[in-house]
């Protein structure tokens, strides 16, 4: 039998038919809708994070003053860091009361600032304050007020050490005497993600009399965050703030040490 070109391309016709019709090409709505929706997508921004960040947290304290004691803590914070500069606050409680009498009053409200010179360079400049109340020491307010240089040796982002120094003030009320002492700083902190929610937290300094250098303040303060997987942005967390004063006044403790466990809740 003679296989004809007529046929053949009859054949070669019906294939072509056949194979396009299961594939439909869009309508010209579809086509200028969704190109449509490609813009609108290729044109939304990416949602930028808050430079803000916040905490509030309670539980119980351990302090070792003039007495020993079992108080109970508030604290919270509120910080902003972005590629040139901190913002660093915060504020704690501690209080305990027994048989009406004031075993442990303690509120220190501190705030401090840094930023650096250049974007992604490491010197920077500072400035730091506090206010602290203690009803149980002979000093019953302290301010300080320092300013000066600092150095990153790491700013990561899962870690940033800073090292400073300058010169400030500090201005102590002693029942119905008040005063000013000009002293230096040196100082340190930190900031560490150990592992995917678990944070460190650390800073030291020491702070000298001008006039009489042997006359110095040092803080130690570190805490340790682990979030907790079974709520959102809780953690139970453990700190310490050690103060030693190397000239206290009469019936003050040379060394004062507040040690707290608690629940803190992140925003």
């Amino acid at each position: 039998m003679s296989f004809s070109p007529l046929l053949a391309s009859a054949m070669i016709g019906l294939s072509a038919t056949t194979n396009t019709s299961t594939t439909p090409l869009p309508s010209p709505q579809e086509l200028i809708l969704g190109a449509a929706f490609q813009d609108d997508a290729a044109a939304e921004p990416a949602e930028e994070k808050s430079p803000w960040s916040g905490s509030l947290g309670g539980g119980l304290a351990y302090s070792k003053t003039t007495t020993t004691t079992v108080a109970i803590n508030f604290n919270a914070s509120a910080d902003r860091v972005d590629a040139m500069s901190r913002w660093i606050n915060a504020a704690k409680l501690v209080y305990n009361e027994n048989d009406g009498v004031v075993q442990d009053n303690f509120l220190i409200v501190q705030s401090e600032f840094d930023r650096l010179f250049r974007e992604g360079g490491r010197l920077n400049w500072f400035v730091q304050s506090s206010w602290q109340h203690n009803e149980t020491e002979t000093y019953t307010d302290r301010f300080k007020g320092f300013g000066g240089l600092g150095y990153f040796l790491y700013r990561q982002d899962d870690i940033t050490w800073n090292v400073k120094g300058g010169a400030g003030a500090t201005w102590d009320r002693r029942g119905t005497m008040a005063g000013w002492a000009a002293r230096s700083l040196v100082g340190s902190n930190c900031s560490w993600t150990i592992a995917d929610g678990m944070t460190f937290t650390g800073s030291a300094s020491i702070e000298n009399e001008f006039e009489n250098f042997e006359n110095y303040l040092a803080v130690l303060e570190l805490r340790v965050d682990v979030a907790l997987k079974m709520m959102d942005n809780l953690s139970v967390f453990v700190s310490l703030r050690d103060e030693y004063d190397s000239a206290p006044g009469e019936g003050d403790s040379w060394n004062q040490l507040w040690l707290t466990l608690g629940v803190s809740y992140g925003f």
